[in-house]
């Protein structure tokens, strides 16, 4: 028996529903008990009562049009994490110098579950533009140059897992299509100590990033990223920045 099947066995099916409740409340702003019951494929009955679970123990709260909304108990929650995350405090100055530097917006990023990585940290530069990542938010990896420098500095049982597990989505025309080219990109990556995303998650938007790194594998990831026009000029400087100062995070880390 695998791990998965292992885990499966010992899965509550209530606990489970209700902890997808919060997850689609985190993807819509509100909705209600019906349209709870068809996103879980559970009757309205089951779903009314999972709500009102989460209700009594304050996760969330039925506004005036009878619509379920995620309580701000997880404004708390989030600070508790925060706090606890020492890796933020310890790399948000260095991402502050880096954002300064560049005017550009930065990220933190760690690993979500083994195909995902999620965004913990970013400040925005002067020049900032509008981007649609947010804290918490979870991505693909290889949709990411912080992913493609976290997967590329994994261990090896990781890399393949990703490589025969992942789906190729193709969001531009520059995207990578297969599991070959992701290949060829990571031992790229692993000789060149950055990553890059070529207009690969959005046309226009250029990122670069680099790995943190504890006995060389990747506990974290950090990347510049802003518009093509900007950062292609200016790839030789912003790509040694960021591995100078990946390199020193590391360092502090140790």
């Amino acid at each position: 028996m695998n791990i998965d099947n292992q885990q499966n066995k010992y899965i509550l099916q209530s606990v489970e529903n209700a902890l997808s409740i919060i997850d689609l409340l985190c993807e819509h702003e509100e909705l209600g008990v019906s349209e709870i019951g068809k996103f879980l494929n559970v009757g309205k009955s089951t779903a009314f009562r999972l709500l009102t679970t989460l209700q009594s123990k304050n996760y969330v709260y039925k506004d005036k049009n009878s619509k379920y909304r995620l309580s701000p108990k997880f404004l708390s929650i989030g600070d508790i994490v925060s706090d606890r995350m020492e890796i933020i405090n310890k790399v948000h100055p260095f991402l502050v110098e880096l954002a300064d530097y560049s005017g550009e917006t930065c990220h933190l990023g760690i690993w979500y579950s083994k195909t995902e990585v999620t965004f913990i940290d970013k400040v925005a530069g002067k020049n900032s533009i509008r981007m649609s990542s947010m804290i918490g938010s979870n991505k693909v990896a290889h949709d990411t140059s912080l992913g493609k420098s976290l997967l590329a500095f994994s261990d090896e049982d990781h890399i393949n897992f990703y490589l025969n597990n992942i789906g190729f989505e193709l969001n531009t025309d520059k995207s990578i299509k297969n599991k070959e080219e992701l290949r060829h990109d990571l031992i790229k990556i692993q000789l060149d100590g950055y990553s890059v995303d070529n207009e690969e998650a959005e046309i226009g938007l250029v990122c670069f990033g680099a790995p943190i790194l504890i006995r060389n594998k990747a506990i974290a990831a950090i990347s510049i990223s802003g518009p093509s026009s900007r950062m292609n000029p200016r790839k030789e400087e912003f790509t040694s920045m960021i591995k100078n100062i990946a390199d020193e995070i590391s360092n502090s880390l140790q």
